[in-house]
């Protein structure tokens, strides 16, 4: 080749390297500047968007009632009310389809409330005082404590007052569909429905374990399972001259959950804990404690088993209340739903609050 290739190919290797040079040294300029112009559209957009929000007509609320039926109001505070729950007061940003959609609820929700509150009085159902309280007192029965029942009243956005009103249409509702034999549960109903699902009434085969942990990763390095080893084996070794296993659990375990129960586990089935840990707590007699340490993904473990609990199947005498209530409360939501359907067909109600759905 020529001389003059040499040079030629020597002038364009230089030119690329003085480009690129520049090219190199102006980069994080350009980027800084694309920066602040990304930054500089974000504010803007973000000026846009709460200028959108400040000019967004708010709602116009009808005043009066927002529907009616047979003749009786609905008044509007119930339906904003409700509405004012969820949305918390127009705070959540709610999509339009979906606000419509829960106006609509609302509104229909009430208007079915109306309903069955007028065939109530209609065929004269009651609930005493007595059986509200009952109907109160059971309800509370379902928190653990009355500090809990406190923190879901002060929590849960409601009042004794307001609980108390639900369950009394709870209760008038159950009255009255008693009444017209809706709510009716034979023996023979209970009876197949335990036949059917006996696997929800069987309990499975479980174990009351003990255990003492020392944590260590399986990848641990030599010095660190050498270390969790000795620790182990020193709690072993106590437990093996008598030493009591809850005292011994307190020192030694790595497990917080169960260190100051003394190493209580409770009882478990299989499945709940890793296969070897399993093996070793379901292998062992009541009252035997494995004889060296359990290896599993956690670390080392002193297994004792307290007791086992065969599988068995519940009897139907054991279970037929819970079944029947069961029962008792599918039957009650399909006699509440036809029977609102049937109120709505001979009701005229009338609706002064667009919350139809758009078919656009």
């Amino acid at each position: 080749m020529s001389p003059r290739y040499f040079l030629m190919v020597a002038a364009v290797a230089s030119l690329t390297v003085a480009f690129g040079g520049c090219k190199g040294k102006g980069e994080p300029a350009k980027t800084a500047q694309t920066a602040e112009v990304k930054k500089a559209e974000a504010k803007k957009a973000q000026t846009q968007k709460a200028k959108t929000q400040e000019t967004k007509p708010a709602e116009a609320r009808i005043k009066g009632p927002v529907a009616k039926v047979n003749g009786v109001e609905i008044d509007s505070a119930l339906f904003y009310g409700e509405l004012d729950k969820i949305t918390q007061g127009g705070a959540r940003n709610i999509p339009e389809g979906r606000l419509k959609k829960i106006r609509q609820n609302i509104l229909n929700r009430l208007i079915e409330q109306t309903l069955l509150a007028q065939e109530i009085k209609k065929q004269g159902i009651t609930v005493s005082d007595e059986e509200l309280n009952a109907e109160f007192e059971r309800y509370k029965s379902r928190f653990k404590s009355e500090k809990q029942f406190e923190n879901y009243l002060k929590h849960g956005r409601t009042g004794i007052d307001e609980i108390k009103k639900r369950l009394k249409q709870s209760k008038a509702l159950s009255k009255l569909l008693t009444k017209m034999g809706k709510l009716e549960v034979k023996d023979e109903d209970v009876k197949r429905a335990y036949d059917t699902g006996i696997k929800m009434y069987t309990e499975p085969e479980q174990v009351h374990a003990l255990h003492i942990l020392v944590k260590v990763a399986e990848n641990a390095s030599a010095d660190k399972i050498a270390a969790a080893k000795k620790k182990i084996d020193e709690a072993l070794k106590k437990l093996k001259k008598g030493a009591d296993f809850a005292a011994v659990a307190k020192e030694y375990s790595d497990d917080t959950m169960s260190r100051d129960k003394g190493g209580d586990l409770g009882y478990f089935r299989r499945g709940v804990m890793v296969p070897k840990f399993e093996e070793a707590a379901f292998g062992l007699k009541n009252g035997q404690m494995t004889k060296k340490p359990v290896r599993t993904p956690f670390g080392f473990h002193i297994i004792k088993t307290l007791d086992h609990k065969k599988k068995r199947v519940k009897s139907l005498d054991e279970v037929k209340d819970q079944i029947r209530t069961s029962l008792k409360n599918r039957n009650m939501f399909k006699a509440r739903r036809e029977l609102v359907e049937k109120l709505k067909k001979e009701a005229k109600i009338e609706k002064f609050l667009d919350v139809e759905p758009s078919t656009k």
